[in-house]
């Protein structure tokens, strides 16, 4: 006689019943869209899902949507096609997919090749004087915040781009930027024209959308740069670390690291 799970002796017994309870446990999951896959799935359509650049013109608004494009940047591994241009991004590791289904808060920042306007790419750039403005031109000098918004949860608590002043240097590899509930002055950002010799004058003029710049963190007064070196493997491709620190050349010139570009209409983005 041949024993097998369907012999109800022993061992055999408690096996048949661990598989039932086991299959049940799955059909539960699976009715409740609990099961990883699920998740995971609804964590892309959450993220990923497009969100359309306001038409506004040739100069960056208070008030509407942008994107934060490294546009020199290489493409390390390609699969999106493209040669060049890093957004900055929301990320969710792997570990968070269980109980996180959209962006929220402590979501490090990373700069990814994925730059077609979505949930986790676009940020809403508001005044540090009047977040209610809306509509007028940001000017170089200007400072700023960085408004993630939360399209699954309208009620939850508002996000923004937020610079971890380091008390003591940290390992090369930390990434200090992030979403916090925290609005306070490490919140803050400016923009300085990319040349030298325009920064003086061109401070207080209109920034022209897909102009190439220098962004600062007030607080640190550190430029956003690329971490170059620093590459890793995310649920949405390889994607690459984002923190403050100058990079510059033996002319005192800001190198491809430290240059970005706001990007906020559609006209821009068709240009790309």
């Amino acid at each position: 006689m041949n024993y097998n799970n369907s012999v109800l002796i022993g061992n055999w017994s408690e096996e048949r019943l661990k598989k039932e309870y086991e299959f049940k446990l799955f059909l539960r999951k699976r009715d409740r869209r609990e099961l990883l896959l699920q998740r995971s799935r609804n964590l892309f359509s959450n993220l990923l899902k497009e969100r359309p650049l306001a038409i506004s013109g040739t100069f960056v608004l208070f008030g509407f949507n942008v994107q934060v494009v490294a546009s020199d940047m290489p493409v390390r591994n390609n699969s999106t096609g493209a040669k060049t241009g890093l957004a900055l991004s929301s990320l969710v590791n792997e570990r968070q997919v269980d109980y996180m289904q959209n962006i929220n808060a402590g979501c490090l920042m990373t700069l990814s090749p994925i730059t077609t306007p979505c949930c986790r790419n676009t940020f809403v750039v508001l005044s540090a004087k009047d977040e209610n403005m809306h509509g007028q031109k940001m000017n170089y000098g200007d400072e700023f915040i960085l408004k993630a918004e939360n399209y699954g949860d309208p009620q939850a608590p508002p996000l923004y781009v937020r610079y971890t002043v380091e008390g003591v240097p940290g390992p090369a590899d930390r990434m200090p930027i992030s979403l916090s509930t925290t609005k306070d002055s490490s919140c803050l950002w400016t923009t300085v024209p990319l040349l030298p010799r325009d920064r003086l004058e061109g401070l207080g003029s209109p920034i022209k959308t897909g102009a190439k710049l220098i962004i600062r963190n007030c607080v640190a007064d550190k430029s956003l740069c690329v971490m170059n070196q620093n590459w890793m493997q995310t649920f949405f491709g390889p994607e690459c670390g984002v923190t403050c620190r100058n990079y510059v050349d033996i002319h005192g010139r800001h190198t491809a690291e430290n240059i970005f570009t706001l990007v906020s209409d559609v006209e821009t983005k068709t240009k790309d």
